[in-house]
């Protein structure tokens, strides 16, 4: 199925623990809501949570940081594609993939591929956007 056949009907998403959503071009954004939750499981401040873990945007949101690595992966994707965070993890992340999704989803995303009958995908890597 390509891209451009989408939407197409995903009434049961399996999370295939790939990674590929945690990694390449975007932003994750942080609510206040996120930030509160997030610094409380982690047993930070607020102003801790943000210093280490986010950045502010000229406009004022809030958004994490990556890892710094060639894959731009994020600051809370561990070496195993779990989540430091999953379960208090920020509103964006709850929302993929069926509130939201990039568009190249269907080719990075190893659980809509197998609720689309595609094999497994290759790993992400930086998008042709940026090389």
């Amino acid at each position: 199925m390509a891209e451009s056949d989408w939407p197409y009907p995903v009434s049961e998403f399996e999370c295939h623990r790939c990674g590929n959503c945690c990694r390449g071009d975007g932003f994750v954004a942080v609510t206040p809501e996120d930030a509160t939750r997030i610094a409380a499981h982690l047993e930070l401040s607020e102003a801790a949570f943000e210093a280490t873990y986010a950045r502010r945007t000229e406009d004022g949101a809030l958004r994490l940081v990556d890892q710094g690595d060639a894959l731009r992966s994020c600051v809370f994707l561990q070496a195993d594609n779990t989540c430091r965070v999953h379960a208090v993890k920020p509103t964006q992340c709850r929302g993929f993939p069926m509130a939201w999704r990039p568009p190249d989803a269907l080719e990075i995303c190893a659980g809509l591929r197998a609720a689309a009958g595609l094999p497994f995908p290759i790993r992400r890597t930086i998008s042709r956007r940026t090389g």
